[in-house]
């Protein structure tokens, strides 16, 4: 029976409360093969040794393909499709290219460790620690591009429990400067190349009528010419992405234009400058769009926090979806917290198979089945519907998640927080910008099919003056598939 390291597990394999702990034969209390094995924040002899074992034998290497996928708002990515509703203006945009770089790609552990993914160097789309993705075609408008395309991200890790990713947008410093005629794959396309000075363009978003161009690299970069590589540059511009709640088996992640030009106006540019954003500090079309990437504005240095282009698109395409619940209240500017569920709350969530856990034979047998979903989110109300007695909060209104009750075998995740038990709770964000996206876990004993509803009640509270605690919010969830299905994750 394959050893299921790389699934998040769920509440009954926690052995303590704020911190989720593990109980698999090889791996340590962080769901790691190496390490603190007994969870003290010490490494003693005994574990110095067992580490050692188990990588000379025990300690297997987990191939990952990380998978993304171009988006624009909910439609996938496509070379001439007409666009509507995009930023400000609510203009419509026919995109011309969409190709990328990322590098520096870490999976976080169980325990909050930064584990960095070894690319597979495949000659084509990897290079070193950099890779690229190309969701356009070379069809219709889309010129400049090619028919080759790449949506992964592969490599391998030590074999162990992972629950997020982070990577860097853009290549590292290096790596960016020098002569892409002579670099190896995939450094060698001149249509993502400046100069030598500047570097590569770490992202090229191109529009059939040429009105907005996103193409962002460094900036500020001194030396002796545009052939000469710089010592250093004033904005690096190499965006920080931090994604919580990631499950390397079947997390595919979202590149999506529509939410990186929410803010823009794509029909207007300011006089005496590009088309779009080139990156630059003094672009006015730029301070919108590079906080979205993960960076600051003017500076061009990282800020995971403000990332918005990348997040999680869905667990599974076999009908899981990802659900929201609404937070606002029943007055303006007061009254009780609302916590409006945006979906059926009467039907189950489903939660879909990972792996087994110690069992044998098809169906698990003296084991523990794992169960998990991105399921479900949180955001604050955007637009008061006085008929409904719904209003937005109050801008500052810290919002906190309280569990009331949970049936055995559930848990709940956000972030480094563990919910397993009523009483437990968890800060969402502030208003207008938290969305934040609960890791949902199931832990069954193996053996005969899996079936039944598993309840949570919930309830949003804040300290905020005015305000009291919503109504509990009755969610369910239920098992789907199992060790002898042949699931389709994505």
């Amino acid at each position: 029976m394959q050893l299921a390291s790389h699934l998040v597990l769920a509440a009954t394999l926690l052995a303590a409360p704020a911190l989720a702990h593990v109980h698999v034969p090889g791996l340590d209390v962080n769901g790691q093969c190496v390490g603190d094995a007994d969870g003290d924040s010490a490494v003693a002899i005994n574990e110095i040794v067992q580490a050692v074992g188990n990588a000379l034998d025990g300690c297997a290497s987990l191939p990952v393909e990380i998978a993304f996928r171009g988006m624009v708002g909910d439609d996938e990515f496509a070379c001439g499709t007409i666009y509507s509703g995009i930023g400000t203006g609510n203009s419509e945009m026919v995109p011309s290219d969409f190709r990328l770089y990322v590098s520096n790609v870490r999976l976080v552990s169980l325990g909050g460790e930064e584990v960095p993914l070894e690319l597979e160097q495949d000659g084509i789309w990897q290079y070193q620690n950099v890779a690229m993705l190309d969701f356009e075609d070379g069809s219709g408008p889309c010129t400049n591009g090619n028919t080759a395309t790449n949506h992964v991200v592969k490599g391998s890790v030590p074999s162990g429990v992972y629950t997020g990713v982070k990577f860097d947008l853009g290549l590292p410093f290096e790596l960016n400067h020098g002569n892409a005629a002579t670099a190896p794959s995939p450094l060698n396309f001149s249509a993502m190349f400046w100069s030598w000075q500047s570097g590569y363009k770490a992202i090229r978003v191109d529009t059939a009528d040429d009105k907005f161009r996103v193409h962002v690299g460094s900036t500020g970069c001194q030396s002796a010419g545009p052939s000469q590589p710089p010592s250093s540059c004033a904005a690096p511009n190499r965006g920080a992405v931090s994604i919580d709640g990631f499950n390397p088996t079947h997390s595919v992640i979202a590149a999506d234009l529509k939410t990186l030009l929410a803010a823009s106006d794509i029909d207007v540019n300011s006089e005496g400058t590009p088309p779009g954003c080139m990156g630059s500090p003094t672009d006015p079309e730029c301070a919108p769009l590079l906080p979205r990437f993960g960076l600051t504005f003017p500076g061009g240095q990282p800020d995971a926090h403000a990332q918005q282009f990348f997040h999680i698109l869905h667990e599974h395409d076999d009908g899981g979806g990802h659900l929201e619940i609404v937070v606002g209240s029943d007055a303006d500017g007061a009254g009780a917290l609302v916590a409006h569920p945006e979906f059926d709350a009467g039907q189950p969530i489903p939660l879909f198979y990972d792996d087994c856990l110690g069992g044998s034979d098809d169906d698990c047998s003296g084991g523990t089945r794992l169960y998990s979903a991105v399921n479900p989110g949180f955001s604050p109300l955007e637009t008061s519907a006085p008929d409904e007695a719904r209003y937005a909060l109050a801008e500052g209104t810290t919002v906190t998640l309280e569990v009331t009750a949970l049936a055995d075998g559930l848990t709940m995740r956000l972030g480094e927080v563990t919910l397993d038990g009523a009483g437990d709770a968890v800060e969402l964000g502030t208003t207008p910008d938290f969305h934040a996206d609960l890791l949902t876990q199931l832990a069954l004993p193996g053996g005969g099919e899996p079936s039944g509803t598993y309840a949570a009640s919930l309830k949003v509270t804040t300290t905020a003056s005015g305000y009291s605690d919503s109504e509990e919010i009755a969610i369910s969830f239920t098992p789907q598939g199992g060790p002898h299905e042949d699931d389709d994750h994505e």
